[in-house]
């Protein structure tokens, strides 16, 4: 560790602050969003709800889902040609202290996205019918009324959304400062 004070680093150095996966509600081909308005059917008796049972006979196929989301199964010989062709890359959204990546979630060597931390002074959240079972929702960036970045299916999007503003304020205020 290169910190003399804990959780005090260098202006210069980038350190990661948070990691979130993305829900399967942003499964290629709209399949989580379906999904996910299928299992928010409400009608019968709780807990034997339509979008209950539904849940429940579809758990393999969210199951690999999610797998497909979070493991990198993409670069397994056989397997991997398969889950390419569906579009199932492993994904994460990582807060650093300089910037919001959405990169590849084995080792974060292919960064897919990057917002700069100063290129937002606004983050809204936009949850579709598909994503409110999940709890999920798409994080969009805005400078000015325009949209600069957009995050989609993130994980308990209220919590990610706070920490964004907390860096995105903590690194505006140094950088000000110097």
């Amino acid at each position: 560790m290169k910190q003399a004070i804990a959780g005090v680093v260098a202006f210069d150095d980038e350190i990661t602050v948070m990691i979130v996966y993305p829900s399967i509600a942003g499964a290629p081909g709209g399949i989580g969003k379906i999904l996910g308005r299928l299992f928010n059917i409400q009608i019968g008796i709780k807990p034997l709800t339509i979008g209950n049972l539904i849940a429940l006979v579809s758990a393999p196929l969210c199951a690999g889902l999610w797998i497909g989301r979070v493991l990198p199964v993409n670069r397994l010989p056989l397997i991997g040609t398969l889950s390419k062709k569906l579009g199932l890359a492993p994904q994460r959204y990582r807060i650093t202290t300089r910037a919001i990546l959405s990169e590849d979630a084995f080792d974060g060597s292919t960064i897919q996205e990057t917002i700069a931390l100063d290129s937002f002074d606004e983050v809204e959240i936009a949850i579709d019918a598909g994503q409110s079972w999940y709890d999920c929702g798409d994080l969009i960036f805005k400078q000015a009324g325009a949209v600069t970045g957009r995050l989609e299916s993130v994980s308990r999007p209220e919590s990610f959304k706070a920490a964004c503003i907390k860096s995105q304020m903590s690194f505006v205020g140094v950088k000000q400062a110097i």
